[in-house]
């Protein structure tokens, strides 16, 4: 009996995981389709039967492809919540049906803001996405080959549990902060805006470079120090350390280089961030060899470290907005842009929040 339950609860475990990510993952469909937030009105008999609205003149291939994309993950983790309880074919068709009717129920509330357009198109095109995810999760489940391999993967490399999968799902989610155009590297937990928070520092150019350093050598010491605690002693961690920090480069860079037209892709490249990874490296392989519930602590006090520095750090006077997010009118770059940019402030505060937890817990046998 003993062993039958030990082979479930990792069913169970990943079951509770992806209803969680696809419960946060509505919040964040509601939030990005429902900006501003304002403009509240009665629509127009036309505007409320655009379910059977001829198709728009204009369409660009932008609109499509990213009404797709941000209904793929949707459908993914719908379908992997509801596999253990109706199987695979079941999980799928509920998955897509659900994807779709989140579609619908967005575009009927657009009607009743004047700022957004209720769209057949979004409708078809965010289905169509949901679809593709829930048909790709059955690749991912256990008893696949693409998902025995992953899970063989991921067993050789990170801890198991549901908290080193909260973990991960943490590490994939700062992955995607570093998209946010107007931020420096690693530079999350940025309030100032949100809650127009004062300047607690005039600017001179050795302060911004010494709190440039601070936020992305705190920021990745604490990243590091997570992923050290993550990997198992028996596989190359500085590798897989090295290869996540890579992808944060990846993605900063990719995202200078869709927005910032007209200005040097590397500009977040300063002088201050430079340092900061140097230093922070060479603490990070210092503190490798702390026991890992020191490390867990450690990687806290960075990140809340991190939160206070980027929070009382002086303006930088030569930072610019891209010229994509200054358009008037809500577009997808600005939904994508907002919900970037609110993953970036919340983030270190949950990454607080996970590494007291479990730090707090007692080590496992």
């Amino acid at each position: 009996m003993a062993d039958s339950n030990s082979r479930r609860r990792p069913r169970a475990e990943r079951g509770v995981l992806a209803r969680i990510l696809a419960s946060a993952y509505l919040v964040v469909i509601a939030y990005t389709s429902l900006q501003p937030f304002s403009g509240w009105w009665i629509p127009p008999p036309e505007i409320r039967s655009f379910l059977f609205a001829p198709w728009p003149r204009y369409i660009t291939l932008e609109d499509v492809l990213v009404n797709i994309a941000a209904y793929v993950p949707l459908g993914f983790l719908l379908a992997r919540s509801g596999m253990a309880k109706l199987g695979m074919r079941r999980a799928v068709l509920v998955a897509a049906g659900l994807a779709l009717v989140t579609s619908v129920v967005m575009e009927c509330i657009q009607m009743f803001m004047s700022a957004r357009v209720a769209s057949n198109v979004d409708v078809l095109t965010n289905g169509l996405g949901g679809l593709i995810g829930a048909l790709a999760a059955p690749l991912f489940a256990p008893t696949r080959g693409l998902g025995i391999r992953l899970e063989r993967l991921r067993q050789q490399w990170f801890a198991y549990g549901i908290s080193a999968d909260v973990g991960l799902v943490l590490v994939c989610i700062w992955l995607v902060t570093q998209l946010h155009p107007n931020a420096q590297l690693f530079g999350t937990g940025n309030l100032r805006d949100t809650f127009e928070l004062p300047t607690w520092m005039i600017h001179t150019p050795q302060l911004l470079v010494a709190t440039e350093a601070a936020v992305a050598g705190l920021n990745l010491l604490g990243v590091g120090l997570v992923l050290y605690a993550l990997t198992r002693d028996n596989v190359p961690r500085g590798l897989a350390v090295a290869a996540v920090l890579a992808a944060g480069f990846a993605g900063k860079a990719l995202a200078a280089f869709t927005f910032a037209k007209g200005a040097p892709p590397l500009a977040w490249v300063t002088p201050g961030v430079l340092i900061g990874v140097l230093v922070s490296a060479v603490v990070l392989y210092g503190l490798t060899h702390l026991p890992r519930r020191a490390q867990w602590i450690a990687a806290g006090l960075s990140f809340a470290a991190a939160i206070v520095v980027i929070n009382i750090a002086p303006e930088n006077p030569y930072q610019t907005l891209p010229p994509q997010l200054l358009a008037g009118g809500p577009t997808h770059i600005l939904s994508f842009s907002g919900i970037v940019r609110a993953l970036s402030e919340l983030w270190p505060f949950l990454a607080v929040i996970y590494t007291a937890t479990v730090a707090g817990e007692r080590p496992a046998a």
